[in-house]
């Protein structure tokens, strides 16, 4: 799973250059390229239900077989597109099936480990997610220069890659259990602890994204530089994480995960923040390096307790919600930001995104005081 996901990552290039895609390719306005893609993130939201349904009845395998094997046609797809109007419908249904395998992959992890290792387990996964996105995004940004349909078919290769590998090398993972308990939850979306959790996630995720949504326009046509410079700037983004994570995250088992967390939320909204101070490549990186950093303490941290939280017979549809939350952020942001990115100066800007994200920092220490205790959480296992 792991070789697989770095293959994979290492042709994710459609997603961090797809506003800049649709806005110099095809000639949309900010505000509809932010309708596009605020498009693309809600058929994400879909993929996430469906995914952590699909996850819980169809198995872990085969939902990352379709997943993969679809998406991987769709985007080689998109890269023979001729017009906006042929695109649109392709990009839409990619955005489904490319993001259906993720409660998958992540419930394999649960699967496998026992609790003390989910962290470390959702850190290696990470760190070959970010290693190849590195790769990717940098080479993205020169490929972007040279045509932007080699961006989808560098993607739609990688994909089916993936798809061959879990084909060859990934068994199913999911134990027969009982018929489901009545649990005090019920619905996940009565379970008000998870409840909390997908706010924490759905706010985090509207400001992380900016960087990928957002930054490629101030990189580009605020402070003047080619779409390669963008691109590696953000790779220091996944180097970093695969250089560090796994060793940060195996050190960090001796603090309480969620206030490890809300410290990762806060290290964010200051990278955020100093985003648009000085239009120059220098303040891009340190800006980039402090989110990542927020990131490394924030996402493996949040994911082991989401999993050990789940009962293990609705790990799937927990799992497929919480990514759903993530994906609401990821269509809410660029209907949101895009316009006001277009209307505010850069400092204005993102320094509003830095004070945006803190609420979610006080619900992660909220859920630290009242939730994250060993008799409380329903998918704690040793074995």
């Amino acid at each position: 799973m792991v070789a697989g996901t770095f293959v994979n990552r290492l042709g994710s290039m459609i997603v961090p250059y797809l506003t800049l895609v649709l806005n110099r390719e095809f000639h949309l306005t900010e505000a509809q390229t932010g309708l596009l893609v605020g498009a693309y993130g809600a058929g994400t939201i879909v993929a996430m239900l469906a995914g952590g349904h699909l996850t819980d009845r169809l198995g872990r395998r085969r939902t990352l077989m379709l997943s993969l094997v679809g998406s991987g046609i769709l985007a080689v797809a998109m890269g023979l597109a001729p017009s906006i109007r042929v695109f649109t419908p392709l990009l839409i249904a990619f955005a489904f099936l490319a993001d259906l395998y993720r409660p998958a992959s992540s419930a394999i992890v649960a699967d496998l480990l026992p609790s003390a290792d989910r962290a470390v387990g959702y850190a290696a996964m990470r760190m070959a997610i970010n290693l190849g996105f590195g790769f990717g995004i940098a080479l993205g940004g020169l490929l972007a220069d040279v045509s932007w349909r080699l961006l989808f078919w560098g993607d739609g290769a990688t994909t089916l890659l993936f798809g061959l590998i879990v084909y060859l090398q990934v068994p199913e993972t999911q134990q027969e259990t009982p018929a489901a308990k009545a649990t005090p939850a019920g619905h996940p979306l009565r379970d008000r602890v998870f409840v909390l959790l997908l706010l924490s996630t759905f706010i985090y995720c509207v400001a992380f994204v900016a960087d990928f949504i957002v930054l490629s326009l101030t990189v580009t046509k605020s402070a003047g530089y080619p779409a390669y410079v963008y691109g590696l700037v953000v790779s220091v983004n996944g180097f970093f994480i695969a250089a560090f994570e796994l060793t940060v995250v195996d050190w960090l088992r001796r603090f309480r995960r969620l206030r490890v967390s809300a410290l990762g939320v806060l290290m964010t909204a200051l990278g955020l923040g100093i985003m648009g101070l000085y239009m120059h490549w220098a303040c891009f990186v340190a800006a980039i390096l402090l989110v990542t950093i927020g990131e490394i303490l924030t996402l493996p941290q949040q994911t082991a307790f989401l999993t050990d939280w789940a009962p293990p017979e609705m790990r799937g549809r927990y799992i497929g919600l919480s990514s759903a939350a993530w994906g609401l952020g990821a269509a809410v942001a660029p209907v949101v930001l895009l316009p006001m990115h277009a209307r505010l100066s850069e400092r204005v800007f993102w320094a509003l995104l830095g004070v945006a994200i803190l609420p979610s920092c006080a619900l992660l220490m909220h859920l630290d005081r009242t939730a994250d205790h060993p008799e409380r959480l329903r998918g704690h296992s040793h074995a």
